[in-house]
């Protein structure tokens, strides 16, 4: 069942990611879709950070964290999105007012995010069921 559910999870990290680039291709210029991928990297390595360092103690606890992180997953996809819609940044604006760089980088929170616990549901059935590697990134890659 685990190894389904790694199936949905990469499912939707690559169709959320396919739509912030179809969509910042769409409203913004059409440079700032690729800061899509750099986002979501961000999210993977960030991911693999925080997984690294609490690993024991989520892998105890992987019949709620996982869950947890799944459901995060999708909140932060659509209530991540929707705050950073808010947070209005005119790349014309960027060479004569640094200010709005700090907007740049929390509109880079916001959406890394889901990225971010997406990969967390990823990491932790690599973490917990090892042996069977092939198999989750069989799935994954599905």
């Amino acid at each position: 069942m685990q190894f389904l559910a790694v199936a949905f999870i990469a499912a939707g990290i690559i169709g959320y990611e396919i739509l912030l680039i179809r969509l910042y291709a769409i409203t913004q210029w059409h440079h700032f879709a690729f800061m899509v991928i750099s986002i979501a990297l961000l999210g993977f390595g960030v991911s693999g950070t925080a997984l690294s360092l609490v690993r024991p103690w989520a892998i105890r606890r992987l019949a709620l964290v996982w869950p947890a992180n799944a459901f995060l997953f999708g909140l932060c996809a659509v209530a991540g999105f929707a705050l950073a819609q808010r947070l209005t940044v005119n790349p014309m604006e960027l060479a004569w007012n640094p200010a709005l760089f700090a907007r740049v980088g929390l509109i880079y929170l916001l959406l890394m995010l889901p990225f971010f616990f997406g990969a967390n549901c990823i990491g932790l059935t690599f973490a917990a069921f090892g042996r069977s590697s092939g198999r989750i990134y069989r799935f994954d890659l599905v």
